[in-house]
């Protein structure tokens, strides 16, 4: 008799294509494994609210687990949570407002963005880089920021109540590389926070029970799947603790090289239905 597997499944660079969606291929390969009886699930550093509407939009209902695990939900119910206490998110923001970089904090009510924070990034749009090519790079990136569902812009963080609304993320982004890196270095040994990335531009600051790994192990608890039946598709460093708890790790061939060598399998790019391959032909 089969056994049910998990499959966990990453967003950015790994399902979705450079368009922001999910191919027909994948779609209907991930119909076709839930048919079979397998439990597939949405695993991103995304919110709660984009991850919602990349699913509706595809017409898929799957567990999501979000902000690289800081939050899960099966039908519509937070199962697992992990919220940044006010102190520890005032001064998170406090530090990144210091390096003068551009957050965002990722709430169960939305993702709040500072209006002063905006013209950050293209200040350093202009001022960081020469050819038309590489402005154009740097705006796709910015575009696909702003176009996530439930964005809520405010004056203020602080005023706008961010501390009640069960924050569980900070989100960095910047095209000042030196100024991340630095940021990162000044967090990264600390127990109290977890800190990772799923970009080149980009840092994750949450709770520090919050990664992809631990959430996948919850929720295979949660469904009392046994972790050799778990599976993951992943592409970037925060699939990183995925892979290692996962049974079968798969990783994109467009995945960084140090995430490939976690990796069981590997399959096709994000842009060649990698995700639909890995499910018809890799995975058992």
């Amino acid at each position: 008799m089969k056994r049910v597997k998990l499959i966990a499944i990453d967003l950015d660079g790994t399902l979705l294509g450079e368009d922001g969606k999910i191919s027909e291929v994948n779609q209907e390969a991930i119909r076709k494994r839930q048919a079979n009886g397998d439990i597939v699930a949405f695993c991103s550093g995304r919110s709660l609210h984009d991850m919602k509407e990349i699913a509706a939009a595809a017409n898929l209902d799957v567990p999501l687990i979000c902000a690289n695990g800081s939050l899960t939900s099966v039908n519509d119910e937070i199962i697992r949570s992990q919220i940044l206490t006010s102190d520890k998110l005032i001064e998170i923001m406090e530090k990144v407002s210091e390096a003068e970089l551009y957050f965002e904090v990722y709430t169960n009510k939305g993702v709040y963005v500072q209006k002063d924070k905006q013209p950050i990034l293209e200040e350093e749009k202009e001022t960081l880089f020469d050819t038309p090519e590489e402005k154009e790079s740097a705006e796709q990136i910015i575009e696909i920021q702003n176009m996530q569902y439930g964005m809520v812009e405010v004056d203020d963080y602080l005023e706008a109540g961010v501390t009640e609304l069960e924050p569980y993320k900070v989100f960095v982004l910047t095209f000042r590389r030196q100024e991340l890196e630095n940021l990162a270095g000044a967090l990264e040994d600390r127990e109290d926070i977890s800190v990772t990335t799923s970009g080149y531009q980009k840092l994750d600051i949450a709770h520090p029970d919050a990664s992809k790994g631990d959430a996948l192990k919850g929720l295979a608890e949660y469904y009392q799947i046994p972790r050799e039946n778990t599976v993951c598709i992943g592409d970037n460093y925060n699939d990183i603790s995925m892979f290692q708890y996962a049974g079968t790790a798969v990783a994109m061939q467009n995945a960084e090289p140090e995430v490939k060598e976690y990796a069981d399998h590997m399959t096709r790019s994000n842009e060649e239905n990698g995700v639909g391959y890995a499910l018809n032909e890799i995975i058992e």
